[in-house]
């Protein structure tokens, strides 16, 4: 992440219309995960790549939650959780003893090359039956100057995730496209910034001022409101999927 970008962060995190919906749907679908797994003692959740911590205060009321944050500028932007989070890279170096009833990876996946490993990494991290939450950027069609700023290695369809997901032995219990009505501001953004930044171009991810702020928070918690009443989006910049680590005890019984 841009150094620049790293520091307005928390910002965006707390105010920006993406970000907020972004994190209350996230809310609602591990409070759905935790609820329909019954699990008999405090849940453990992991949050790789939690900016500090800044969703914490609402995530510790599911159970007890830890991060990973490699980036020095914001892994102290919440002081309250710092020493529950470890400030390391994620990848085949880290190794931990805890265990995991839920891990949450919220567009991180297309920052590491090798996606299939970091998949991979995560079903170690999880006890059987645990869930992996994840989001990540959709369609490569939408490839710009916003994804060579921010690092991306890639931007991903429903059959690519699917597959890394499935490839690795988890069990898909929710795929779903969001952020549906953006698509055409996406689509005119890459027309008029290209796909790769130019010589001395300043892009940077800015909150929009508050009517339009407020418009499209407004805009984006109505298609929520849909897909909690089963509408399927068929397309959307962005996808969320639940994986489950099957847990083998409970499939023999049965």
């Amino acid at each position: 992440m841009q150094e620049n970008y790293s520091r307005s962060y928390p910002e965006l995190w707390r105010r920006h219309w993406w970000w907020r919906v972004r994190h209350g749907l996230v809310l609602q679908v591990v409070d759905r995960c935790l609820r329909s797994a019954q699990i008999p003692t405090t849940p453990q959740l992991l949050d790789i790549g939690c900016v500090g911590g800044l969703a914490f205060d609402a995530l510790s009321h599911f159970g007890d939650v830890y991060g990973i944050e490699p980036d020095p500028l914001l892994v102290d932007s919440c002081p309250r959780w710092r020493d529950r989070i470890e400030m390391t890279k994620f990848g085949r170096e880290y190794n931990s003893p805890r265990k995991y009833d839920l891990v949450l990876l919220l567009d991180v996946l297309e920052h590491i090359e090798d996606d299939h490993g970091a998949i991979a990494d995560i079903w170690n991290l999880l006890n059987p039956g645990g869930q992996l939450v994840l989001t990540v950027p959709a369609l490569m069609s939408l490839w710009s100057v916003h994804d060579e700023v921010n690092l991306h290695y890639r931007r991903y369809s429903g059959q690519r995730l699917r597959k890394v997901l499935t490839e690795q032995g988890f069990e898909i219990v929710v795929m779903n496209y969001c952020f549906t009505w953006p698509l055409g501001l996406m689509y005119l953004r890459k027309l008029l910034l290209g796909r790769k930044p130019r010589p001395n171009q300043d892009y940077s991810v800015r909150i929009p001022p508050w009517p339009i702020n407020a418009l499209f928070f407004g805009l984006s918690r109505f298609e929520q409101w849909l897909m909690h009443r089963g509408v399927r989006l068929p397309i959307g910049s962005s996808l969320l999927a639940v994986a489950r680590r099957p847990n083998l005890a409970q499939t023999k019984l049965t």
